[in-house]
């Protein structure tokens, strides 16, 4: 079996939202999950979803995955007829209701290509990414929903979201697990909790939560910490073989025996100590988000949790999704204006945030001489309602000049942003690749002869 590849729901696009409307004026969706079993055998599950519409007597829900079946109204009419989209229609201000099951439990132990798109089901356990797991409503990601289930009996569950009320970004790219036996282990690290569990295999759940909770401790300050939870699925495969989604809340890897932790351990660590999410504003989410990632993956790489080549494909996601974006050169006026209304444009700012970041910290090592980065103008920063200024204060305080007309070509004006060659210093190379048409995007790559001794390396 070839190798998987990684599939990531976390960094810069996990953390963007939208407001379009203050979650106290919609009522909750209401989701319950239920565990159909043949005596002690789980057969499959099944997902009921309760909303009430609003004047327009509609509303519309992401499609979980294909693999999805026996979709169907109990309450209200549902039209399928739209690829990747449900939607319930009724009564303004009545209650719908529709349903929708997984595939059969099966007994299959190999890893297929698109693990991660689906839910698993055995007679044993059930598992899944939670945007595979739940239909989303379109709409604000601060939008409350009520999420219910209940286990069998005796079986475990472990899962990044959390039984009633919150927000609808947590099923975004959470996590769900329930089990009859699976090992798990728990750390706290001041008011947070980090939780890794293990359906089957051999993984040392213990050195992973110890070292997932290090990385929290050493990284994030206590303010900002938040419970992460992790779920590891083994598969049999004569090859290695890996898919994983990850988000600040939570995460899955499916993997074969073959693959060691090395491979997926530090999208683990980066993904759990970036920030929580939050309601996201169009005008500050280049630097809320984009910045946020940069400064956390930074930090990571220097205290020696990311070796170069997972720093560089954590940057080079960015790099690749800002250089594929059809709005890559969109103002900021423009992102404020079309933030609520395209996904394309949502994913923007903080993946040219982050590239800003990176462009910034290497002007800033070499206007200091190497005595200042980034992180010392972000430090006299504190939380500013308008980071433009303050960072163009901030950077000018600490004596590495004027970045004023960097700011506005690149995050007033959105000017492509190209990253110089030697921007992240001299473990990485920044290299650009044109296709037919002469569109652009821009990689990252670690060098080889470059390796990681301790926090010996400094930071990009």
């Amino acid at each position: 079996m070839a190798e998987l590849p990684i599939r990531f729901v976390a960094f810069a696009a996990i953390l963007v939202t939208t407001t379009l409307a203050r979650a106290g004026d919609i009522e909750p969706v209401r989701y319950d999950l239920a565990f159909r079993r043949q005596g002690a055998a789980l057969e499959t599950v099944e997902v009921r979803a309760t909303a009430r519409l609003n004047r327009d007597g509609v509303i519309d829900f992401a499609v979980p995955s294909w693999q999805v079946t026996d979709v169907h109204a109990l309450a209200g009419s549902l039209d399928t007829s739209t690829p990747g989209r449900w939607r319930l229609r009724g009564q303004p201000g009545s209650e719908v209701a529709f349903a929708w099951r997984s595939q059969p439990a099966a007994l299959t132990r190999i890893l297929p290509w698109d693990v991660s798109q689906s839910v698993l089901v055995r007679p044993d356990a059930i598992a899944a990414s939670t945007n595979v797991l739940f239909a989303l409503p379109d709409g604000p990601e601060d939008r409350p929903v009520d999420v219910h289930w209940s286990a069998p009996d005796g079986w475990m569950v472990s899962t990044s979201i959390s039984q009633g009320i919150q927000k609808v970004a947590r099923l975004g790219g959470g996590t769900f697990l329930a089990a009859r036996e699976a090992r798990t282990s728990t750390r706290r690290v001041g008011t947070a909790t980090v939780t890794i569990t293990a359906l089957d295999g051999a993984r040392d759940v213990e050195r992973i939560a110890d070292a997932l909770a290090h990385a929290v401790a050493d990284v994030v300050p206590p303010p900002t910490r938040h419970d992460y939870t992790f779920n590891i699925i083994d598969f049999d495969g004569k090859s290695p073989g890996l898919s994983m989604t990850t988000s600040p809340f939570g995460g899955t890897v499916y993997l074969t025996p073959g693959v060691p932790d090395d491979a997926w351990l530090p999208w683990l660590l980066a993904a759990a100590t970036l920030p929580g999410q939050t309601p996201g504003d169009p005008a500050t989410a280049w630097y809320a988000e984009g910045f946020a990632t940069y400064r956390t993956v930074s930090e990571l790489f220097a205290k020696g949790y990311l070796p170069p080549v997972a720093f560089a494909r954590m940057i080079d996601q960015a790099a690749t999704g800002y250089g594929n974006s059809p709005f890559r050169r969109a103002p900021q006026g423009q992102v404020e204006d079309s933030f609520a209304r395209s996904r394309d444009m949502r994913e923007l700012p903080a993946n040219r945030g982050l590239l800003f970041a990176a462009l910034l910290d290497a002007r800033i090592r070499a206007a200091t001489g190497g005595r200042k980065t980034l992180l010392d103008a972000l430090a006299r920063m504190g939380s500013p309602a308008a980071p433009g200024p303050a960072l163009i204060d901030a950077v000018a305080a600490i004596g590495a000049g004027d970045i004023a007309p960097l700011y506005r070509r690149y995050i007033v004006e959105g000017q492509l942003l190209q990253l110089p060659r030697d921007t992240l210093g001299p473990c990485f190379t920044v290299g650009t690749v044109a296709d037919w048409s002469g569109w652009q995007v821009q990689h990252v790559f670690a060098k080889r002869s470059c390796e990681l001794r301790g926090a010996a390396v400094a930071s990009p």
